[in-house]
């Protein structure tokens, strides 16, 4: 089993993100939390201290103060609103949320702001829930309560590290369909699968889950995956015209 394969759509997302750092990227991480990658991941906390310290600079925002308190990799650490970003326009070349989409109720404004603070050619990486995989359905029309002790028992998560989720951007069409409105550029939108999560229940749940797994490894059941993986890239000028696109002139007025 490759690395990849050990950590499924983590493990592609961190090697995305080393993929995309270089020694003058100034990164901001969004809905930080407490950490870059999960700590399950094979070799996360060596993975993560060598991507704070291949970049220029990486600056953490989240709402939630005594996660940014306890994250101990950032350079820089910003209580706020990720839909409100408290920076100057073009400050950054790499803009990352990792679980953080699907919680954003109108991802058009968060895409605007996203586009005001990137330069010209800079990117932003996210993983998101796949709305369209079995799991993810389910989970849109189960109580809150129940919900949220689903996640205690599978991910150990408390109640407060559970946010609410809308998921209007947890399909490959509504990636695609957002990075349009926006004016920016999809370089990169895969579905991966995640590691099986129901073992401990044992048979028959544990046999279904793992057979539904090796299915959706099919090219024809890929838009089913877990997890949305994705690139958007903020042009330098509009490709057709030459200029700035539309949205990024309006809200620089």
């Amino acid at each position: 089993m490759n690395d990849r394969e050990n950590g499924y759509a983590e493990a592609y997302y961190r090697d995305k993100l080393f993929s995309l750092i270089t020694a003058d990227t100034e990164w901001l991480d969004l809905g930080c939390g407490h950490q870059l990658l999960p700590w399950w991941l094979r070799n996360s906390e060596t993975d993560q201290k060598e991507l704070a310290s291949r970049c220029k600079k990486l600056v953490g925002i989240d709402a939630v103060a005594d996660d940014l308190a306890r994250h101990p990799y950032l350079h820089e650490k910003i209580v706020g609103d990720i839909e409100k970003l408290p920076f100057d326009e073009g400050s950054f070349d790499l803009l990352t949320a990792r679980s953080v989409v699907e919680h954003i109720e109108v991802p058009s404004s968060f895409l605007q702001e996203v586009c005001r603070v990137l330069r010209p050619g800079g990117k932003l990486l996210f993983a998101t829930p796949n709305y369209l995989y079995y799991q993810f359905l389910a989970a849109s029309v189960t109580p809150e309560g129940v919900k949220k002790r689903l996640i205690h028992f599978f991910e150990g998560r408390v109640e407060q590290d559970v946010f609410k989720a809308y998921y209007r951007m947890n399909t490959r069409s509504a990636v695609t369909k957002m990075a349009a409105e926006v004016g920016m550029e999809v370089e990169l939108l895969e579905t991966i699968e995640c590691p099986p999560e129901f073992t401990r229940l044992g048979h028959p749940i544990a046999d279904i889950e793992k057979a539904i797994t090796i299915a959706l490894r099919s090219r024809l059941l890929e838009s089913f995956r877990a997890v949305i993986i994705a690139v958007f890239r903020k042009p330098a000028m509009n490709l057709a015209t030459k200029t700035e696109p539309a949205i990024l002139r309006q809200k620089s007025r």
